[in-house]
């Protein structure tokens, strides 16, 4: 018996020992883990702390190089000079923007990256990236449009910065990679089931050389450059896209792409923000333009589109011609609109000045792209310009103007 108890009593002090040692290498093993972890934190804050350091170095010398370019541009240079001075001013850009990357990525490994909310206009925000970039576009004889719904607040509750930051890259990539055709940015509203939030989709698509359907998935991941090894010398980090991901989710939004290799892609982003407002951003009637007449020239499907849409949606009666033609002329010499919207691509300007005269009562816009001139006895023709791509609401109240003017 005793014997027993004995045995027993050694078998529970060996489990003891056998567990203070399992609990000892457990501990030895969260140790390690713990220092590996704070080791791993220290190197990222490190990299994080020399990755904005660096871009603080580089962006002093660049900041100089671009303002010297900017003032080289103003003076006379003949056009070889030129051509130089465009190579220099893209590429000290690319280089600014790859620091900027760089340290996005920094912050976005180390979890530094932080969300704003504050009410903000997000129509707004998305035309503004979109004139300051497409006269680049229109440089190479590509169009841009915008397509914004009028269901749109005219504010919402979110992160400006972050929202402007992914519809610039999206849109840098397009016209990066698009040497003819269009490139559209359409921004709408998507079902939501939260009355104190919303959710609104953006996206960008261009006629550009496409992707791969074997690269699609990969266009996303960090570092990944789609057109490395390709015909197309177009340079690149492959940073953009995968900072546009980041931010988006970051955001609580989902992002995708779908392409043609050859055809074109389209890159879209769904973002949810807070309510802020129910004030419309277009703020008249639906039949603002009831019965008015009005006829269009214009030879871009798309914008053609966009602009019948726009002004069907207000109420007015849209007459289409697609060219400069007799048809053109003998509807302005036999019918009376209310406006007239030309194209300036498609216009003769010398026959334009010389017929204008026989159609004096015509009250005429021009659509001009934006940063072309527009000037003397020819720019005297038209009543106003109408900067292309089209903000809908600079269309309308310069419709609903010039209505004004003629009561």
């Amino acid at each position: 018996m005793e014997k027993q108890s004995e045995h027993k009593w050694n078998e529970m002090i060996e489990k003891q020992k056998q567990m203070e040692q399992e609990l000892q290498q457990l501990g030895q093993q969260l140790a390690a883990e713990q220092q590996a972890r704070t080791q791993a934190e220290q190197i990222a804050e490190s990299k994080t702390r020399f990755i904005a350091m660096l871009s603080h170095e580089i962006r002093t010398p660049m900041n100089g190089i671009l303002s010297m370019s900017d003032l080289l541009r103003t003076t006379s240079l003949d056009e070889e000079q030129q051509g130089y001075l465009h190579v220099l001013h893209t590429s000290s850009e690319a280089l600014m923007a790859l620091v900027n990357n760089l340290l996005d990525m920094g912050k976005i490994e180390a979890g530094k990256m932080k969300l704003a909310r504050d009410p903000f206009d997000l129509i707004n925000t998305m035309e503004d990236l979109t004139y300051a970039l497409a006269p680049r576009a229109f440089e190479k004889g590509v169009q841009v449009h915008l397509n914004v719904h009028s269901d749109i607040p005219l504010f919402v509750i979110g992160d400006a910065l972050k929202v402007r930051q992914i519809i610039m890259n999206l849109l840098q990539n397009a016209i990066k990679f698009t040497e003819k055709g269009d490139i559209s940015v359409s921004l709408f509203m998507l079902p939501n089931e939260d009355p104190e939030r919303l959710t609104v989709k953006v996206s960008v698509e261009d006629t550009g050389i496409g992707i791969p359907s074997e690269r699609l998935n990969d266009i996303f991941s960090m570092y990944e450059q789609m057109h490395e090894q390709s015909q197309h010398m177009h340079q690149g980090t492959g940073l953009g896209l995968a900072i546009c991901k980041q931010l988006t989710e970051l955001m609580g939004g989902t992002i995708q792409a779908e392409s043609l290799h050859g055809v074109g892609t389209s890159v879209s982003i769904a973002l949810h923000f807070e309510r802020y407002t129910d004030l419309p951003s277009i703020p008249f009637k639906d039949n603002v333009l009831h019965d008015l007449r009005i006829m269009l020239l214009e030879r871009n499907a798309i914008c053609r589109g966009l602009i019948h849409d726009m002004l069907s949606e207000w109420g007015a009666q849209v007459t289409i011609v697609d060219d400069m033609d007799e048809r053109f002329f003998d509807e302005l010499y036999h019918h009376d609109y209310d406006l007239v919207l030309v194209d300036l691509n498609m216009l003769d300007r010398e026959r334009w000045i010389r017929e204008r005269t026989k159609i004096q009562k015509q009250q005429l816009f021009l659509l001009a792209p934006l940063g072309e001139k527009v000037e003397g006895e020819f720019r005297d023709t038209f009543e106003t310009v109408i900067t292309k791509p089209i903000r809908k609401i600079h269309l309308l109240n310069s419709i609903l103007a010039l209505q004004q003017g003629h009561r």
